[in-house]
C-alpha cells in the first residue's frame, strides 16, 4: 500500500565548492524533516552552471512563493 508523507520547506540559495555544484538551493524545513533523510540528509536542487546568483535568488522566491510541500511517496 502507498503511503506519501509531506513536509514544509524553505528555500535558500547556496554556492558550492566544487564545479560541478556551483549554485544550489538549499531545502530548509519549516516544521519536519521527511523521515526518510534521516538525521544525517538534507534536501538540495542542483541548478545549472549557467545559473547566476541572481537567478538563482529569483528561483528561490518563485519557490518560496509558489511552493506549499515536499512530498514522497513509498510502496
Amino acid at each position: 500500500m502507498a503511503k506519501t508523507e509531506t513536509a514544509k520547506y524553505q528555500f535558500s540559495v547556496k554556492e558550492g565548492s566544487s564545479p560541478e555544484k556551483p549554485i544550489w538551493l538549499m531545502c530548509e524545513p519549516e516544521t519536519k524533516e521527511l523521515s526518510f533523510l534521516g538525521s544525517e540528509g538534507f534536501l538540495s536542487i542542483l541548478l545549472n552552471e549557467e545559473t547566476t546568483i541572481e537567478e538563482a535568488e529569483e528561483i528561490k522566491k518563485y519557490f518560496n512563493k509558489n511552493i506549499s510541500g515536499i512530498g514522497v511517496t513509498t510502496f
